[in-house]
This record gives structure tokens, C-alpha cells and sequence, in this order.
């Protein structure tokens, strides 16, 4: 399973993270199993665990993937802003009950250089 890089764009940032297509059919669309809504729990770089909601359309022929549940909180905690990077890296942890980590990157200037921080 490949990992999910993202610039986050304004709507990403303040409503929903829009899920790219392929990815979410070659990772997610399976355990779907005929419903529209998934429950995932991912860790983040803190080891605290999210619980996202990944959602589809129920009409039409594009599924139109989105993270709404959950989201929100995390962009508001993590400070998050259009033009910062997520990364969903495959990563299993049985202990925490998570499959997923997800990391933030954001570009900062350091004695007026710009250097990528990961949160």
C-alpha cells in the first residue's frame, strides 16, 4: 500500500480533506465492503491515536472520497494551514490498533532559510 502525500488546500483546511481517487481505491475501497462510511483510527506523530471518518457518495459514479469526522479537530490542533503537507504512511501498530500514521510537514524559515518541520 503506497503512502498518501497532500498539500492541503483551503477547503482541506476548513471543511473537509478531499481524499485523492486512486488512492483511496487502491487502499481503502475494499474494506468499505458496500457502505459509505469508515471508521479509521491512525496515530500521529505524537503516538496519540485520531479517529477519522473516511465518507463516499452515496449517488453518482464518483465516489468523491472525503475525511469529515474528526478532521477538524485535528486541523485545529495540529495549527494547520493551506500549503502545509500530509503524509498517511503505512504503518501498522497492533498495540494501538492503527494501521495508518499520519504526519504533518510544514515549511519553516530557520535563520531565513526554509526548512520542512514534520509535527
Amino acid at each position: 500500500m503506497a503512502n498518501l502525500r497532500k498539500t492541503l488546500s483551503e477547503t482541506d483546511v476548513e471543511v473537509r480533506f478531499s481524499v485523492p481517487s486512486k488512492w483511496f481505491r487502491e487502499n481503502l475501497y475494499s474494506r468499505f465492503e458496500g457502505k459509505y462510511f469508515l471508521d479509521l483510527p491512525v496515530k500521529d506523530r505524537s503516538g496519540e491515536v485520531q479517529s477519522f471518518g473516511f465518507s463516499v457518495r452515496t449517488k453518482g459514479k464518483h465516489l468523491k472520497p472525503v475525511i469529515s469526522r474528526g478532521w477538524r479537530k485535528f486541523v485545529h490542533a495540529k495549527g494547520l494551514k493551506p500549503g502545509n503537507k500530509i503524509v498517511f504512511v503505512r504503518e501498522n501498530d497492533p498495540e494501538m490498533g492503527t494501521e495508518y500514521t499520519v504526519e504533518v510537514v510544514k515549511e519553516i524559515k530557520l535563520f531565513g532559510r526554509d526548512i520542512q518541520g514534520r509535527v
